[in-house]
């Protein structure tokens, strides 16, 4: 719907108009001007830290470069020092269980009882070793076993194979013994 005010103006009800002041040309001119030189002046502040900051790039790129010949000695030298190091402990286990197998194998031959011969010994793991031989019973293959047990560097013997075997028309007690050993 459509409202038409037919009274004349005079007696119309005036409206409340809101005027803004008027800005004279001299302020608006003033204002766009600081607003202008307010960010020359922030471009140009941020001018001078890029160049600043791109300066001490520079400086640190340059150090880095001459630092680099220093870097890579010292990781030579460092891989160096790891391989020496490293065969350092290897010379150090050796030297630590240098005697050890002297003592194993003096301990073995102890502990063979007449009428018995080895006919192998071999090292499976630093720990463990397989002893292969000969006897004319199986009572001797026993004494060997409890022979070995009650020795300081032998913790355990196991009898893996045991079997009648011939040597020169003699019958014989062919045998296999697995033991774990105490580095000392």
């Amino acid at each position: 719907m459509i409202k038409i005010n037919l009274l004349p103006r005079e007696e119309r009800i005036k409206r409340r108009e809101f005027k803004l002041p008027q800005l004279s040309t001299v302020y608006l001119v003033g204002g766009v001007a600081l607003f202008v030189s307010a960010l020359l002046v922030t471009g140009f502040m941020q001018q001078q830290k890029i160049r600043s900051l791109n300066g001490k790039i520079a400086a640190a790129n340059e150090e880095s470069r001459k630092l680099a010949p220093q870097l890579a000695k010292i990781k030579e030298i460092t891989r160096e020092r790891e391989e020496v190091d490293r065969r350092l402990g290897i010379i150090a286990d050796l030297d630590r269980f240098r005697y050890y197998r002297v003592k194993l194998l003096n301990d073995v031959s102890t502990s063979l009882p007449a009428n018995c011969w080895l006919t192998g010994f071999a090292e499976m793991t630093p720990n463990q070793f397989s002893i292969d031989g000969v006897a004319f019973s199986n009572y001797t293959v026993a004494d060997i076993m409890t022979n070995l047990e009650t020795s300081a560097t032998v913790t355990k013997v196991d009898l893996t194979l045991a079997e009648k075997g011939k040597i020169k028309e003699r019958e014989v007690m062919k045998f296999k013994l697995v033991a774990n050993a105490r580095p000392q």
